[in-house]
């Protein structure tokens, strides 16, 4: 019974890190998954309510903020393993009638054991967030 009961033990005890490991990943995800739907809904705004929508990253809280004419409309923080690598904040606008991007430029987002690269492209608001 003490045989079973230690190799239960290091099968548990084996199997446990690299869960921990994986939960962190898919927190990373779900905060980048819903940057991606939050840049979408102000792209979206900018074209419905023909008005300039602005993006803001915060480096320095790892947080960015989305606002229509001045008037913040959400208000995030990054996973708790996601930070920005520039310590600065970044102001990216959407101008209407198509959504298009103020400027090109690609943010890294540092996470616990990976990279991310926030890519803004020039063209109707095209972006995309790729693993380096």
């Amino acid at each position: 019974m003490l045989l079973v009961l230690s190799i239960s033990l290091i099968i548990l005890s084996i199997s446990v890190f690299p869960a921990g490991n994986l939960i962190v990943q898919m927190y990373e995800k779900q905060s980048l998954d819903q940057l991606k739907m939050d840049i979408m809904q102000l792209q979206a705004e900018a074209i419905t309510t023909h008005q300039e929508t602005a993006l803001t990253l915060d480096g320095i809280n790892n947080s960015y903020t989305g606002a229509v004419a001045n008037n913040n409309i959400l208000v995030r923080k990054l996973s708790t393993s996601l930070h920005f690598t520039e310590k600065s904040e970044q102001v990216f606008r959407f101008s209407p009638p198509f959504g298009n991007i103020s400027k090109f430029k690609t943010v890294i987002i540092q996470g616990n054991s990976k990279k991310y690269a926030l890519i803004f492209q020039i063209g109707k608001g095209r972006f995309r967030i790729e693993e380096i």
